[in-house]
């Protein structure tokens, strides 16, 4: 018995499944790259904050020292700059007074605000770290 399907009917369907799986495929790829993005940001921004509260610590809860370790691990970090983080250092001194003294706590956020690299639905995406740490010393 012959097959009597025309080739040029089989070839055809080929094409339009290939295409409906592409699709699928690439949504796929682009979705994958988008969350990959997102991780390796968040990744950054958590260890700036917790650099940043660090170095907080130690110069007695001036916010020089910290905004500049929060620079260096989000400029070193895959796809992430401190031009799109802002970076807010503050010291709640428990005894009441205006300026921080040894072991007040210094709290450190990190907010990121970023664009996807790929084009999806959600074009942007925020991330947010805070850490604290004890003053190590009274403010100067």
């Amino acid at each position: 018995m012959s097959d009597t399907t025309p080739k040029a009917h089989t070839e055809g369907q080929a094409i339009v499944e290939f295409v409906m799986v592409l699709g699928i495929f690439v949504t796929l790829i682009f979705g994958l790259v988008g969350v990959g993005q997102i991780l390796l940001a968040n990744y950054a921004v958590n260890q700036a904050a917790r650099a940043a509260a660090h170095q907080a610590a130690i110069a007695g809860g001036q916010s020089d020292p910290a905004e500049d370790a929060a620079e260096l691990v989000l400029n070193a970090g895959v796809g992430t700059h401190i031009s799109r983080a802002t970076v807010v250092v503050q010291c709640e001194p428990e005894s009441g007074g205006t300026i921080c003294r040894r072991y007040d706590p210094i709290t450190v956020q990190v907010v990121y605000q970023d664009r996807l690299w790929v084009p999806f639905p959600v074009e942007q995406f925020t991330i947010e770290a805070e850490a604290t740490r004890a003053s190590e010393r009274d403010q100067q």
